[in-house]
């Protein structure tokens, strides 16, 4: 007998379902990386300190770097255990033309892996987008707090004379407004925007 799957109507349920699985997937590629190419390099790499010269050393050396931000950038090491940390680990990575700030708590619940995700998804892609701009902010902050009946995460840019026009446009972008609406699915968040004359902010609150 034939029994026919009964397709799921909550389209909300599953793209936060498919995301995860995403998410989680990218994590286990992410610590294969860490806890086995690199951890074979180490030994390697401690071999030949023992050996005279340092050119095959250099090479190692590079080469564990280059893992270690690939494995960084497939998933931050954090993704589980701190939202903050992951935060932090993903402004380092940010371009190093954009002068950035972190105020973080020390202290965060622990958020779902989706979700975590998606939020440094959106926080790399406005450092891109603030680095590809032609003139470039003064100052970046992201800061992280918690009140009563919420959470929020601000990302303020500060400009010497004008926010650039084309920032002031991101909202119409596609690719932005897909992390809008994917934030607001996954977290029934809000996300928001204000903008002066030398300063923008986004906010998302959830």
């Amino acid at each position: 007998m034939t029994k026919l799957v009964k397709p799921v109507i909550d389209s909300a349920w599953l793209l936060r379902w498919w995301y995860r699985h995403q998410a989680q997937w990218l994590n286990r590629e992410a610590d294969a990386i860490r806890n086995g190419l690199l951890q074979d390099l180490f030994a390697v790499r401690r071999q030949l300190e023992l050996l005279p010269g340092d050119g095959g050393l250099a090479a190692v050396e590079h080469l564990y770097q280059s893992l270690e931000t690939l494995g960084n950038r497939l998933s931050s090491p954090y993704l589980h255990d701190s939202l903050t940390l992951a935060i932090q680990q993903t402004l380092l990575d940010w371009p190093p033309q954009v002068a950035t700030r972190a105020e973080l708590p020390t202290q965060w619940p622990t958020e779902p892996v989706e979700h975590t995700m998606l939020l440094l998804s959106v926080l790399k892609h406005l450092g891109q987008a603030l680095a590809a701009q032609p003139s470039l902010p003064q100052g970046c902050v992201v800061s992280l707090a918690e009140y009563s009946d919420g959470k929020r995460l601000t990302v303020s840019v500060n400009y010497e004379i004008a926010v650039p026009l084309a920032l002031l446009d991101l909202n119409q972008s596609e690719t932005w407004m897909a992390y809008l609406t994917t934030f607001g699915l996954f977290s029934h968040g809000q996300a928001s925007s204000t903008h002066e004359t030398a300063t923008l902010r986004w906010i998302f609150d959830w």
